[in-house]
């Protein structure tokens, strides 16, 4: 057991320290907030949306809204379908000229499993998008079509309570690392895209509530010679409804 817990924390940690040669670093601010509407003893529905700010508070960098349909295949596995709407700005180290636009349709894998203490929580996303194109070669830039692209994402992440309070609660403690690869045709020409880490604390605001925060590093590969580093403050919100319980 604490082989494992060990190769866990060494796995999050090789994929962040792999992630600080970067040429380009920003600093930003991630403000989530997420629903999960459980519908019935298979069924539920989960919503995330997100501002993605940069220069620390200074400037919004994206704006994304995800909901998706979730049925429970066992206790443990689940396996969902959803929809993104992705939009860009034109803030932060190397941006897109102009606002530009994203859609995605993801599908998602998800194994819930415990190790002591530690609930872990494994997420399999593969991806199909239709990224809006920029034309730079008129002036001022237009958007002038789309492109689709491929996108398999594996997230591992970790939760356990760090702290017992006095009023019988915990501060909580969240370890996630997502790693994503995108295709060059179909689900061919697989290579490597953007690395996601994440530390943060937790604590339940309501029996149905929690509020998360702490430090993320997002690095981004935009071209063969091109990379960029975000470190992030994480402000996490999730508010869950049960339509199962009567009353």
């Amino acid at each position: 057991m604490k082989y494992i817990i060990s190769t866990f924390f060494i796995f999050i940690t090789f994929n962040y320290v792999n992630a600080q040669t970067e040429i380009f670093n920003d600093n930003g601010s991630w403000f989530t907030f997420t629903n999960k509407i459980k519908v019935s003893e298979k069924f539920y529905i989960t919503n995330v949306t997100q501002q993605r700010r940069v220069n620390f508070l200074k400037n919004t960098q994206a704006f994304l809204i995800a909901p998706s349909v979730n049925y429970k295949i066992t206790k443990n596995v689940s396996f969902g379908a959803g929809y993104m709407h992705y939009t860009y700005f034109p803030n932060g180290v190397l941006p897109s000229t102009i606002k530009k636009e994203e859609t995605r349709f993801f599908q998602d894998l998800l194994v819930n499993s415990s190790l002591g203490n530690i609930k872990v929580n494994i997420r399999f996303r593969f991806e199909q998008r239709v990224i809006d194109l920029i034309n730079t070669n008129v002036i001022p830039n237009i958007i002038d079509g789309n492109k689709h692209a491929n996108r398999f994402r594996y997230r591992l992440q970790a939760t356990t309570n760090l702290m017992k309070l006095k009023n019988e609660t915990f501060i909580m403690g969240r370890l996630s690392n997502e790693i994503r690869i995108r295709f060059g045709t179909g689900i061919s020409e697989p290579d490597f895209d953007q690395n996601n880490f994440a530390a943060l604390l937790g604590y339940k605001l309501l029996p149905n509530s929690t509020i998360w925060m702490g430090y993320g590093r997002y690095y981004f590969r935009k071209n063969a010679t091109l990379y960029k580093a975000n470190n992030i403050l994480h402000i996490n919100l999730s508010y869950d409804f049960d339509l199962t319980k009567k009353g």
